[in-house]
């Protein structure tokens, strides 16, 4: 077959005499054609000798359809071309005017502009007008990245061919669903002609972040996507820079593909921190538009490498969830003290400009973190200070339920010849608890090491806030309290015995014990152990140990196992289920103010429901034993120590009254003392008439509302109340309205107050920045329980910096906050040259330049 010759036309006007040459026309840029083999069963049309594909002839093909108005004005009619020479369209005005129809999103995959070719199949044949379209990605996989429609024909809007080529390049799935988006074809082009709503393309995988089946590019991806990928993958999972050098690492990434592109780890540092630094700025942009006021939740940590951080979280309402992000993780690496704490925070709030939209802050009760709330008061003027103070619920219930177990601890405070009988039968039962305490603690910090468990009960019990009640009774009552305490100090050392002894024989009593289990049909479980520095691993034993007695009591009594000293009577399990019993509602309110992040709102029924616990169990001689009634009129003393600090936060009764389940009602239920409930009707209206009111209507108030009067109704059922509906209550009205209309039984009050919005747009505003607030610091505390994670044994050496980049960074692209464009502007950036001999220490050094 004859190779078809070309020739470029300088003239803008179609030549029409035959030439014994094809002639191109090439609009808007010149380029050498492009000539390849062809083997498309479509190419019936091509001219002899050209391999790439044609448009036309297609049974499955796809018609462009043309919206009115697209070719040409708005209100163009599709014009229909004659043979006359008067008004005749040229070669580039025709090109011009087709490509306004060319809207659909298979266009996105080309060149925006073809080539205009004229072409025949052998020389002296008449040649045909015809379009090439050339394929814009980076690596094409057809034979031509030419495909080529003629004009003037029925197939001259068919693009059959193109959606053949383009699946080609990019796959089934990448066409289809950028074919079932709005997008246009402009949108599918990025800047660089690549397509950006390829369904394979790295950067659009993070934003389809789908249940389910997860699919994978069939294509390589290029240095930069292989750049971004890393940067996400390394922040997000908190992986070493160093992985990247690992010969494992390395053999599964080359292998079958050696030319794949493994960035450098100083190289995966630099954009880290350069990504982070983008991402930022971009989320304080964010903060700064947010309709409403900021709620934050802060703590202190020092971590494995011996570092002193904050973390910071805010906390919003967004479509009527609860939504927290970490907003900062920084170094402190002077004295925590509330002065050096405010400081640091209040820089954090002016860097990221936020400093007027702070509602209420959320710590534990540590007396540093008051003072700091009180120097925060005088640092950032939109803060009212302890009046907006949230105290961390879970702290209170730990130092509530630390005041219960303490009770019961053994320690050394007499000599022995001042022991009577039973307390020295005592230490001589327990001797080497101590010991056996340390090496429990031991053994779960190496377990947490090594990834094989979480540690839900890892967290010693709070000392901040936590002050002994036991110290503050007289002499005489505390001698009455140690002679009542005994039974109980007593068979908790058994329990822990028995707990140790059955872990630590590997090879004779545990094998024992879980032969004995499968025979008694039971679960086979380990007996966890009790650490006496945490409340909850004691609630957990004592659980375990009264579900598992009968087993507990066949080992005990072999005296083969030599346990028979450790063995419970019937009134000491009796003891077990009454203490099991009053830890069981710290468990239960642990659990619950755990989850998500739990409404402020549901503090005070809560402390309410665990004073009546402790109360009525305080009291009852007939369930409970006096020393299990000591301890829980001591514990009844800590409760009630922060149940009455809580008064001196607004936040409490202002969440409490915006909660359209309790309102002010509650409190009357209760029976509240009246005065009280009055201030907290005065806190709430005068907050709302300072900070609320007027900012965020739709509705102007009552004396300003006028109508012009070409605007007056002619009809006077135009205004029938009747037919109105629900409306927007007048500004002044809207808190008296809410609180006139009687109390729901609700699940959700954020989706309840979003509803409202319509209504009561001004306290819709507020109850959803006050129902926001955190009740406890529990999502700080897992931005630490990732930091242990990043800041393992092996990187102890990790710079403040990078860490604060790398727990920022990951947490904020987890929630999909990180913006591919910042990602990519950072990925084109030139790789770092490689540092020989470096730990994490030197990447550190060489990226920041020292």
């Amino acid at each position: 077959m004859a190779k078809t010759a070309t020739k470029k036309i300088t003239t803008t006007k179609a030549t029409t005499a035959a030439t014994p040459k094809a002639t191109i026309l090439r609009s808007q840029r010149q380029k050498k054609a492009t000539v390849v083999d062809s083997d498309d069963e479509e190419d019936l049309n091509a001219e002899p000798g050209f391999t790439g594909e044609t448009l036309g002839n297609d049974v499955n093909h796809l018609m462009e359809p043309v919206e009115p108005g697209e070719l040409g004005s708005e209100e163009a009619p599709m014009e229909i071309c004659d043979d006359s020479d008067e008004g005749e369209e040229d070669d580039e005005a025709e090109l011009n005017r087709l490509k306004k129809t060319w809207t659909l999103p298979i266009y996105g995959f080309f060149e925006p502009t073809p080539d205009i070719c004229y072409v025949s199949s052998k020389p002296g044949l008449e040649k045909r007008k015809c379009h090439e379209f050339v394929c814009n990605a980076k690596y094409c996989k057809g034979k031509s990245r030419i495909v080529r429609r003629f004009l003037h024909t029925g197939d001259e809007s068919s693009t059959g061919n193109l959606h053949k080529h383009a699946k080609r390049c990019w796959g089934d799935d990448s066409i289809n669903e950028a074919m079932e988006t709005d997008a246009k074809a402009d949108d599918v082009r990025d800047q660089r002609g690549e397509p950006k709503l390829r369904s394979d393309d790295i950067t659009v995988s993070f934003k389809q972040v789908r249940k389910g089946r997860v699919t994978f590019s069939t294509r390589n991806l290029t240095k930069t996507e292989s750049r971004v990928e890393y940067v996400r993958w390394i922040s997000e999972s908190l992986r070493s820079f160093n992985i990247v050098k690992d010969r494992g690492f390395i053999t599964l990434m080359k292998s079958g593909r050696p030319g794949t592109y493994i960035p450098s780890p100083s190289t995966i540092s630099r954009d880290v921190k350069l990504v982070f630094e983008k991402t930022r700025q971009r989320i304080a942009k964010i903060l700064q538009k947010h309709d409403g006021k900021l709620n934050f939740a802060t703590d202190a940590w020092t971590s494995p490498n011996h570092r002193a951080f904050i973390a910071i979280t805010v906390h919003i309402e967004q479509n009527g969830e609860p939504f927290f992000l970490l907003l900062d993780f920084v170094e402190v690496p002077v004295s925590h003290s509330g002065l050096n704490l405010a400081t640091v925070f209040a820089s954090i709030l002016r860097d990221f400009g936020i400093e007027n939209k702070i509602l209420s802050v959320t710590c534990d009760n540590a007396s540093p973190n008051v003072v700091m709330v009180n120097e925060l008061e005088k640092l950032v003027e939109a803060f009212p200070g302890e009046a907006n103070l949230t105290r961390c619920f879970n702290h209170i219930l730990s130092l509530t339920a630390k005041t219960v177990v303490r009770q019961f601890d053994v320690v050394k405070g007499k000599e022995d010849e001042a022991l009577d009988e039973a307390e020295r039968a005592l230490q001589d039962l327990a001797a080497g608890h101590e010991i056996e305490d340390l090496a429990t603690q031991v053994e779960e910090l190496r377990a947490q090491l090594a990834g094989e468990r979480t540690a839900d009960n890892s967290e010693d019990d709070p000392v901040e806030g936590w002050e002994d009640e036991r110290a503050l009774l007289s002499e005489i009552d505390r001698e009455e309290l140690d002679a009542s305490v005994w039974p109980v100090k007593l068979l908790l050392v058994k329990l822990r015995k028995i707990s140790f002894s059955l872990i630590n024989s590997s090879t004779l009593l545990l094998p024992k014990w879980e032969k004995l289990l499968k025979a008694l049909k039971k679960k086979v479980r380990r007996m966890p152990r009790d650490v006496q520095t945490r409340w909850n691993s004691t609630y957990d034993m004592l659980s375990f140990a009264y579900e598992y007695r009968d087993a507990i009591d066949t080992m005990a009594a072999d005296k083969d196992n030599g346990l028979r000293k450790f063995e419970l009577d019937a009134d000491e399990w009796e003891l077990v289920r009454q203490l099991r019993d009053v830890l069981e509602v710290f468990k239960h309110a642990t659990l619950f103010f755990s989850r998500g992040t739990p409404s402020l709102a549901t503090v005070i029924p809560a402390m309410d429901h665990i004073d009546k616990v402790l109360t009525t169990a305080s009291i009852n001689n007939v369930m409970f034993s006096p020393a299990i009634r000591a301890a829980l009129s001591l514990a009844k003393k800590t409760l009630n120590k922060y149940y009455t600090l809580s008064d001196s936060s607004e936040v409490y009764r202002i969440t409490m009254i915006l909660h359209p389940s309790f309102k002010l009602r509650y409190f009357e239920s209760m029976g509240w003392d009246v005065e009280w409930i009055d201030t907290a009707r005065e806190i709430i209206e005068t907050e709302f008439a300072r900070s609320y009111t007027g900012k965020y209507s739709l509705t102007p108030t009552a004396e300003h509302a006028t109508k012009p009067k070409s605007q007056l109704p002619t009809n006077i059922f135009d205004t029938l109340p009747a037919f109105s509906g629900a409306r927007a209550q007048p500004i002044v009205d809207e808190l008296a309205a809410y609180l006139a209309q009687p109390t729901e039984n609700i699940v959700d009050a954020l989706k309840w107050w979003v509803a409202k919005k319509t209504i009561w747009r001004n306290l819709a505003r507020m109850a959803l920045d006050y129902l926001s607030i955190p009740a406890t610091s529990t999502d700080v505390e897992r931005v630490f329980s990732r930091g242990r994670i990043l800041l393992s044994h092996t990187r102890n050496r990790l710079s403040a910096a990078t860490t604060r980049s790398l727990m920022c960074l990951g947490g904020w692209s987890l929630l999909g906050l990180v913006c591919d464009s910042d990602v990519k502007a950072v990925a084109v950036l030139p790789d770092i040259v490689e540092v020989e001999d470096g730990g994490e220490d030197k990447w550190e050094e060489y990226i920041n330049g020292t």
